[in-house]
């Protein structure tokens, strides 16, 4: 869990740690693409943790040695734990309904789901979005089967509280309407004892007020949230041409991100007992069905930009729909071999479907013991370039290159004519490249290695690829440089790095275009 710190290669941590840091002078997150819930979490435990270990109440001064590192990693165990706590959750929202066997089964596909571990592991909102939606699935199945008020109070409760981590996960309010009506309906009541029954208003109310008491500038800054709405909806207008490398739609989400995220054998098998639930109904299925399918259409509608990490949220119904299946299926087998032999085979066709994300578990704990090439990078250029030497960057300044803030002045290079005119005064050239996340990691063109070659000398050079074997599977539109399978064709994490020493200068002279001062400006 300490993969990259303190140089940050996860992306969107920026987003939630440094802002809980930030809480002591304001509370306004200045930050609407991310609601505040979890940020909120984290400022509390960071303040509790300072204040029990002595560090006082200045956050800043408590964890601002080391580039923020023990408040990254306090963040990611709050992430953890809170996914860990997820599985005994959706034992117990399955086994009132559907009994030991479901529960057991369900609550072992999330212990061991990839995406879910994957996710788990950083400060970041979707997996602890999952325990609140995993409660308020719990109440949502209740709500099916008894209908008391509580219940309906307890699911806005989780509800408001999802929202308020990450807005997608607000989509379970589609699943109590449905858990709402399957439960007076099996009560024999008309359409118009649907409408009239307040439970489900109450729901709606106390869904709103906490996601507005958890998330408040999500009003109290209309103006912030306003803005960053227009941005999401314009960005990837004007991002890649209305494109993304990994695609969009159906195909996308059933040939690439679930593959990727669940394994194809997990994959198969859950879509596998969505279908047997629409056939062979239970109590609340058509609830959780009714959430599974708002999920997908939100992530294949249109063209956004679309990261695997979305499908945390409809895995954790998907799981109980799982596990209803396995039960069903684990008690035909019995009926027709027998008790003990029908158990055995249950439990190897189990173990079918588990070791892959099993192993594939246990791959990604190797890697990330592995330190990145961007800080073995990071320290050789400590060692070797002098502060204040300016810098060429071969592409942007982002989660590519090794993390040297304030050392150096950076100067982005992003077409031939400015590599020329920047090497005219910069000492050291810096290039990342990384054929699977292209979009990220670029690289230099053969022009520019040409250039290169010609007016400088290669004195570093390291690849995470291993030569000649599988290219390992990454998510495309995510800046993360450790990938979802194929994990033995990488060394370790992070993208090729390359740095160049310029020893002659270069051949096109001064002139009008030439750089100036005011070229040379640090990117930080």
């Amino acid at each position: 869990m300490s993969f990259g710190l303190p140089d940050q290669f996860r992306p969107d941590e920026e987003k939630t740690v440094p802002r809980a840091l930030s809480f002591e002078t304001d509370w306004n997150p200045h930050l609407a693409i991310y609601p505040a819930a979890q940020t909120y979490i984290i400022h509390g435990v960071l303040r509790s943790y300072a204040i029990l270990t002595g560090s006082g109440g200045d956050l800043k001064a408590a964890y601002g040695s080391n580039n923020n590192a023990q408040a990254f990693l306090i963040a990611r165990w709050i992430s953890a734990s809170m996914g860990t706590a997820t599985v005994p959750v959706i034992y117990l929202a399955a086994a009132p309904s559907y009994g030991c066997a479901t529960a057991l089964s369900s609550a072992a596909i999330v212990t061991f789901s990839f995406i879910h571990v994957r996710e788990s592991k950083f400060a970041k909102v979707e997996v602890p979005a999952g325990l609140w939606l995993s409660l308020s699935i719990l109440m949502m199945l209740r709500i099916c089967r008894d209908g008391r008020s509580r219940e309906y109070v307890l699911a806005g409760f989780f509800c408001g509280l999802a929202a308020a981590t990450h807005y997608t996960a607000g989509a379970i309010a589609i699943g109590i309407v449905v858990a709402h009506v399957e439960g007076r309906y099996r009560e024999s009541k008309s359409f118009f004892c649907f409408l009239q029954e307040p439970g489900i208003y109450l729901a709606a109310l106390i869904a709103i007020s906490t996601f507005l008491c958890t998330d408040p500038y999500f009003i109290l800054d209309w103006k912030q949230t306003a803005h960053d709405y227009d941005f999401l909806r314009n960005n990837f207008r004007t991002w890649q041409q209305g494109q993304t490398p990994a695609g969009f739609g159906w195909g996308w989400l059933f040939w690439l991100a679930m593959p990727a995220a669940f394994g194809i054998e997990i994959e198969i098998f859950l879509l596998a007992a969505a279908l047997w639930a629409i056939f062979r109904p239970r109590p609340g299925t058509f609830a959780l069905l009714a959430f599974v399918a708002v999920c997908f259409l939100t992530v294949t509608g249109g063209h956004p930009q679309l990261e695997f990490r979305y499908l945390v949220n409809p895995l954790l119904a998907l799981a109980l729909l799982g596990g209803l299946f396995a039960a069903d299926v684990s008690s035909l087998i019995c009926s027709q071999l027998g008790s003990r032999a029908g158990l055995a085979l249950s439990l190897l066709a189990g173990a079918f479907l588990i070791v892959p994300s099993l192993t594939r578990d246990l791959q990604l704990n190797c890697l990330l013991r592995q330190e990145d090439t961007r800080t073995i990078a990071r320290k050789w250029m400590v060692e070797h370039i002098p502060p204040g030497t300016t810098v060429a960057l071969i592409g942007r300044d982002a989660w590519g290159k090794p993390k040297v803030p304030g050392r150096y002045f950076l100067v982005p290079v992003y077409s031939m004519r400015k590599l020329k005119r920047t090497t005219e005064r910069a000492k050291w050239v810096v290039a990342d490249s990384f054929p699977p996340l292209a979009l990220w990691s670029q690289g230099p063109t053969d022009e520019e290695l040409a250039e290169l070659n010609s007016t400088a000398t290669l004195e570093f050079d390291l690849d995470s690829l291993k030569a000649g074997a599988e290219t390992p599977v990454f998510d495309p539109n995510d800046a993360f440089f450790v990938p979802f399978s194929h994990f033995t064709g990488m060394l370790r994490p992070g993208p090729r790095i390359r740095i160049w020493k310029i020893t002659t200068p270069p051949n096109e002279p001064l002139g009008r275009d030439s750089s100036s001062a005011s070229d040379l400006v640090s990117s930080d």
